[in-house]
């Protein structure tokens, strides 16, 4: 084990091989395989879903219905930062912004443009979003 934790509806085990994790409202534990040397990199509990950053993937898992979901990350994208509330979180990368919404589904992503910078992030009741140089976003 490298770690564990809880919030709210979830709980968490983190092992060098796979994630483990509890929803209290489905009273079950469910797992999903790391890669072969898949280093973890970030891990954010909330209170109705949890995400975990590696170096190749982003998982969320589910607190009501204890499912865990995956997104992966292309060869050269890398993650610069990680927006979150109570309603769902957004991962901003060199080439995308990934967001997570645990209520309505999983992952969704919107690519960036060649040029496309990004401004500023507010979180406005209960939306993260997200101004760009052309757009303003709710992923």
């Amino acid at each position: 084990m490298i770690s564990s934790g809880a919030n709210g509806l979830n709980g968490i085990v983190v092992t060098s091989r796979r994630l483990l994790g509890f929803s209290s409202r489905a009273l079950t534990w469910t797992k999903i395989d790391l890669g072969v040397n898949e280093k973890i990199l970030e891990r954010k509990i909330l209170p109705t879903f949890m995400l975990i950053r590696t170096d190749r993937e982003l998982y969320g898992f589910r607190g009501v219905n204890g499912l865990w979901l995956k997104e992966a990350l292309g060869v050269r994208e890398k993650v610069r930062r990680l927006y979150s509330n109570d309603y769902g979180a957004v991962f901003l990368t060199n080439e995308r912004l990934v967001g997570f919404t645990p209520l309505l589904g999983g992952f969704a992503s919107k690519p960036l443009g060649v040029h496309e910078q990004i401004l500023g992030v507010d979180n406005d009741n209960g939306l993260i979003l997200v101004s760009t140089t052309r757009r303003t976003l709710v992923p």
